[in-house]
């Protein structure tokens, strides 16, 4: 019998994503696999569902617009903000990132003396990705696994216990 992704399976994977332009933006190649708890939404759900029923050592080519990995870019996102609330905090320039009042991150994407412009967009957001993927490993997850929504692992400091992470 064939294991195959599906929901509380810790699925080990390798990959490696690109831009509409062909850039590479991330990848494990040649380092670890990631592992992740299918249906904890610790990765995109467009690659979540894509690799649903898959199995072990299949490689596949998956494209995902722009709604079902990192979401449509929001205008409304971007937010204008006085320079003089974040110099004290020492993170007020360009590529920065800061905690809006509403407590969400925003990156700084302009500064001058008296004003911030950050957006809160997710950096990959409004744009297709490519991915290639292979699946390296499949298993059940174990009950603290599906607890925390990732795998137990020496890399993450984790109790298993609720609210743990």
């Amino acid at each position: 019998m064939q294991v195959i992704v599906k929901k509380n399976s810790v699925v080990s994977l390798e990959y490696e994503i690109r831009n509409e332009q062909g850039i590479v933006i991330d990848s494990n190649k040649g380092f670890a696999p990631l592992e992740y708890v299918q249906g904890a939404a610790y990765i995109v759900a467009g690659l979540q569902q894509a690799l649903e029923g898959r199995g072990i050592n299949e490689s596949s080519k998956i494209t995902l617009p722009p709604t079902i990995a990192y979401g449509l870019y929001d205008d409304t996102l971007v937010y204008q903000l006085p320079a003089k609330e974040y110099l004290h905090t020492g993170f007020a320039n360009v590529d920065d990132i800061i905690q809006l009042p509403d407590g969400r991150e925003a990156i700084v994407v302009s500064a001058n003396k008296d004003s911030l412009t950050a957006d809160a967009n997710h950096p990959l957001a409004g744009q297709t990705l490519f991915y290639e993927v292979t699946i390296k490993n499949i298993r059940d997850a174990i009950p603290e696994e599906i607890t925390c929504g990732h795998p137990l692992s020496a890399a993450i400091n984790c109790s298993g216990l609720p609210g743990c992470c």
